[in-house]
């Protein structure tokens, strides 16, 4: 089923390298994986829709809910998991995105996976470790995020530059920013603190005179939408980030 669903001419072009493509010194989290959009019609492409965290060893994947949104009607919706770390993994294995519950005023997602070729491809599921708490301002974070065609990962770092709640447009809220540049595909991503814990999701590239900031939704404010889905997070805990008096 998953070699129609990727011809075999389309595999070359998406396994591009396999390493962090910056300069920054932050691994690539192995359980951000990239999702993937396969057009529904005879000459499918595919491409990277935008940017998921494994959440449980049950396969539940989070997301944004906008990728899920705009691309049930379009496109079979897939993710690639790696074999081991994405800095020297040999395989990836396809697993197809199923049941997602979308809770919007977050624009959060939380999926089922399940493998697209043999049940086998369980055992390479690593799962994200999740803590709800407060990111304060300041706080240093990165992310892994895929764009474009290919299927390495981008990590990028920066800082948390703001908590409160932020009202979109569309409705729905946002409760950090950070100055991370977000651009097609990053939607969804994890914000990773510096103890390698993912602590919200990047839902909205900023424009105009937010050009250049990010924002998103941290676990602690989605954290009745997680306990909904069956997502067990860590609590709040006294290892978070301290600000330095005048740092910023």
């Amino acid at each position: 089923m998953w070699r129609w669903l990727i011809p075999l001419a389309l595999w070359w072009p998406l396994l591009g390298a396999a390493w962090p493509q910056s300069a920054d010194s932050w691994p690539a989290l192995r359980s951000v994986v990239p999702l993937l959009c396969t057009e529904n019609h005879q000459a499918a492409r595919t491409r990277v829709r935008g940017t998921g965290v494994i959440a449980d060893s049950g396969g539940t994947l989070l997301t944004a809910a906008h990728v899920i949104q705009e691309a049930r009607a379009n496109c079979t919706l897939s993710v690639m998991i790696p074999d081991d770390e994405w800095s020297r993994f040999r395989q990836l294995h396809a697993f197809l995105i199923k049941d997602c519950r979308l809770y919007l005023p977050l624009d959060l997602a939380a999926c089922r996976l399940r493998p697209a070729d043999s049940s086998r491809d369980w055992g390479y599921i690593r799962p994200a470790r999740l803590r709800t708490r407060t990111a304060p301002a300041g706080e240093p974070v990165w992310i892994t995020a895929f764009t474009g065609w290919g299927l390495s990962p981008l990590v990028r770092s920066g800082r948390i530059q703001g908590r409160q709640i932020y009202r979109r447009q569309d409705g729905c809220y946002c409760d950090f920013a950070t100055d991370i540049p977000a651009v097609e595909g990053m939607s969804g991503s994890p914000v990773i603190s510096a103890q390698g814990e993912v602590i919200g999701i990047l839902t909205l590239a900023g424009t105009g005179k937010f050009r250049g900031v990010s924002f998103g939704a941290s676990l602690e404010e989605a954290a009745s939408f997680l306990k909904t889905e069956g997502i067990a997070t860590a609590p709040d805990s006294q290892a978070a980030f301290v600000p330095t008096p005048g740092r910023r």
